[in-house]
């Protein structure tokens, strides 16, 4: 690993291989939102017909298969992530899935102008699924995306609001045992610019977007036992970005305490239920 431990460079890095680590278990543990979102952010941005669209940190390609339907045989949709496990069980995705139309490679979220024949203006729309809030320079990355939109191109967001209310302590049993220097889970959800959604939609048009809306989705997951729960947890987000990086005695204590107040929420038949709230926001890169 090159460069210093806070660079964009170093935390990009460790982002990817955090995600590479899960991609076995990704979104495959009956708990699933990625499809669920991914199909509300295509829906949202209302893609053309024919339309070239470019996934951005694409993993297993949630959002790149609906997109590839939305925009017609004659439309092209390319996913990019930084892993290329990801990559291999998207393209397994949409062989599955009888599409044709996508293709999928390595390529920086935050960076993506720097492939070779992607000039300014080579795509009609950008998508980023739940991967914004992962990126070190958020605002960076949509400036970087916006060069890569046509002059009526549209960009399309889907990030994380709230958490459900009930399981705050339960989440924060693992991020107040953090090593120091290391931003826990919720922490890199609510940093700038992601505290609401006027701050968000402020950025973007910092970045020169107009016009964005956004329209939020309550997601709700049932768990069958805590252990359960914690299955999905080191298969998504919190493990990948934050929680892996726990020392031992750390994580075990974590886990006690996480349990103990999951135990409190659990249902008469020993189910535990959570609600997320998730932003799907577009913005245009003109006047629509």
């Amino acid at each position: 690993m090159t460069g210093s431990p806070d660079s964009p460079q170093t935390v990009k890095q460790q982002v990817s291989e955090g995600f590479a680590a899960t991609a076995p278990g990704y979104d495959t543990t009956g708990t699933e939102f990625f499809s669920v979102m991914g199909d509300h952010l295509v829906a949202h941005a209302r893609i053309p017909a024919g339309a070239w669209v470019l996934d951005v940190g694409c993993g297993k390609g949630a959002v790149s298969i609906p997109a590839t339907r939305a925009a017609g045989p004659s439309g092209r949709v390319t996913g990019i992530d930084l892993a290329p496990v990801m990559l291999a069980h998207a393209e397994e995705r949409a062989r599955r899935a009888g599409v044709a139309n996508v293709s999928f490679r390595v390529g920086d979220a935050e960076d993506p102008g720097t492939h070779p024949g992607w000039e300014p203006g080579s795509f009609d729309v950008v998508l980023a699924g739940n991967v914004v809030q992962f990126l070190p320079r958020p605002a960076h990355a949509v400036w970087r995306w916006r060069t890569l939109l046509t002059p009526p191109g549209r960009l399309g967001v889907s990030w994380s609001v709230a958490e459900d209310p009930r399981w705050v302590p339960v989440i924060a049993a693992f991020d107040t045992r953090m090593p120091e220097g290391i931003t826990g889970f919720a922490g890199m959800l609510r940093r700038p610019p992601f505290a609401s959604v006027d701050t968000f939609e402020a950025m973007l048009a910092g970045c020169g977007f107009h016009a964005p809306a956004t329209v939020l989705h309550r997601v709700t997951m049932t768990y069958r036992t805590p252990e359960h729960w914690w299955e999905a947890a080191r298969s998504q987000g919190p493990w990948a970005v934050a929680w892996r990086h726990l020392p031992s005695e750390r994580l075990q204590a974590a886990q006690h305490d996480a349990f103990a107040r999951l135990d409190a929420l659990r249902a008469p038949d020993g189910t535990l239920t959570r609600t997320l709230t998730f932003a799907c926001t577009v913005a245009y890169k003109n006047q629509p």
